[in-house]
């Protein structure tokens, strides 16, 4: 059997001879190009070929691994020089399949204003950036802020996904996974005791305020915790036909990260969360809500046993943190984040609408404390942040869709389990919205990410047809089919 090239088959192929003669050319003189650009390769390959696990992996990386270990890895970083990250990388290459797959076909009329509202967002954050560097700022500051703002254009990366049945139910087929990794993790570090890291996001830093026991307060996957615990238990109310081994796997999510939440011993975190399980069981039917107190109940409990058990001392330090909420008012936290945020205030006030920038500081110190006045990039309260960075215009271009994405109506024709994990996803932003306000979620690489992601399920509108070529699945109403068997009841 003969194989005739065709014109198109012969380009190909003299395009990748070319490739790899010039990648084996660099390689004795340039080797790190060579694998930057292969691995760049491997990156975009799995965005268009894989793009669930993309997303998985983006959401997964960047909520769990600390920032020492991405940047130790990427290229052009290591100690006190950023480069480019994995991470970055994920989002770079989701962003493009996203950007392909929309100009292919447009996202229904409802999701177009949040994403031009986003790209606009993006756009601004660009032009901030550029800003930063022509006055002469820090440039891995620069980076590090713009890296976090881009982030939540995770939002453009999951709506073509969402808008796929197929690729909805590998989403959530994958979440699981993704919340039993985050609470081993949390656990993780206090059992062996992981050192605090340089970045503030990983590890045990030593102390617990206002207490007097416990070994100290978990850091890594701090903003994360809370979302977990919500969307396992919005999950876990769903009126869906799901296996014994599903339940459990959900059960034990919510468990880790029930227990890893409270070994933050941050009470922000603690009010945030039952918050957000309130939204949820609010937004949630009769019997769902009900399920959802059950199985919230059951979470306590088994956190309680078990750490009454091996760690009884933390219950101790806990009950102290939160008999300290009445101490408020005269809390030294209470009182550095106010004086420091006046600092924000007043640069805000100097260009209110623009913003002053990326990598912008103020200077200032704790005489009542003896800390001497230094300078800083960073603010408490995430709001004051952003708008102190791009200004009331730029803030806005973001808090519009994501305010929006919380108030948002459940499609009606949405399958029961998707609706469920819907209303924890809005639940989650409101917590994180919460957090906000003591706590920089809108500044932090680890969570950026996640809120693109949490909005886009929150503003997912009906799915469509199968992807081309793709076996059509059954209809809502058929989980079993929809679904992995594990996921259903034998006798479904």
């Amino acid at each position: 059997m003969t194989t005739t090239l065709t014109r198109r088959s012969l380009l190909a192929l003299l395009a990748v001879t070319g490739a790899v003669l010039l990648c084996g050319a660099m390689l004795a003189t340039q080797p790190l190009i060579v694998v930057a650009l292969i691995g760049a390769a491997i990156v975009l390959a799995l965005a268009f070929a894989a793009p669930v696990l993309n997303l998985v992996t983006l959401v997964a990386l960047t909520a769990i691994v600390p920032f020492g270990v991405q940047n130790r890895f990427g290229i052009g970083g290591g100690t006190g020089a950023p480069g480019l990250l994995l991470s970055d990388a994920l989002l770079a290459a989701g962003l493009l399949r996203a950007g392909y797959t929309i100009l292919r076909k447009p996202l229904e009329r409802r999701l177009q204003l949040p994403a031009l509202l986003v790209v606009a967002f993006m756009a601004t954050a660009g032009l901030q950036a550029v800003r930063g560097l022509a006055l002469g700022r820090d440039l891995s500051t620069v980076g590090a802020e713009f890296r976090v703002l881009l982030g939540f254009g995770t939002f453009l990366v999951a709506m073509p996904i969402l808008a796929d049945r197929q690729g909805r139910a590998k989403l959530l087929r994958s979440l699981p996974v993704v919340g039993l990794a985050l609470g081993l993790w949390g656990i993780g570090q206090w059992v062996f005791g992981l050192g605090f890291a340089e970045a503030g996001d990983a590890g045990v830093r030593e102390g617990i305020r206002l207490t007097s026991s416990g070994r100290g307060q978990i850091q890594g996957g701090l903003y994360a915790y809370p979302v977990a615990v919500v969307l396992s238990l919005a999950a876990l109310t769903a009126d869906h036909r799901r296996s014994l081994r599903s339940q459990a796997l959900l059960a034990a999510v919510g468990v880790l990260n029930v227990i890893a939440l409270l070994l933050t011993y941050e009470r922000t975190f603690w009010v945030a969360t039952v918050l957000a399980f309130g939204f949820t069981m609010v937004k949630a039917g009769g019997a769902q809500r009900l399920r959802g107190l059950i199985w919230a109940g059951t979470a306590v409990t088994l956190m309680f046993a078990a750490l009454s058990t091996l760690a009884p001392g933390e219950l101790g330090a806990a009950r102290e943190r939160l008999l300290s909420l009445s101490q408020y008012g005269s809390d030294n936290s209470l009182q550095y984040r106010l004086i420091e945020s006046r600092h924000v205030l007043h640069e805000i006030g100097t260009k209110p609408w623009i913003g002053s920038g990326l990598a912008a500081t103020i200077f200032w110190g704790r005489p009542w404390v003896n800390v001497p006045p230094k300078t800083f990039t960073f603010s408490h309260n995430g709001y004051l942040w952003l708008i102190w960075k791009v200004g009331i215009l730029g803030a806005l271009l973001l808090w519009i869709p994501l305010f929006r994405a919380i108030a948002s109506r459940t499609p009606a024709e949405d399958d029961q389990l998707f609706h469920a994990v819907r209303h924890g996803c809005q639940g989650a932003l409101l917590a994180l919205l919460v957090v906000n306000v003591t706590f920089p979620a809108f500044s932090q690489i680890g969570i950026a990410p996640t809120m693109g992601f949490l909005m886009a399920v929150a503003l997912a509108t009906r799915t469509g047809p199968p992807s081309p070529g793709r076996e059509r699945l059954a209809s809502e109403d058929r989980p079993a089919e929809m679904y992995p068997a594990w996921m259903t009841r034998a006798d479904a």
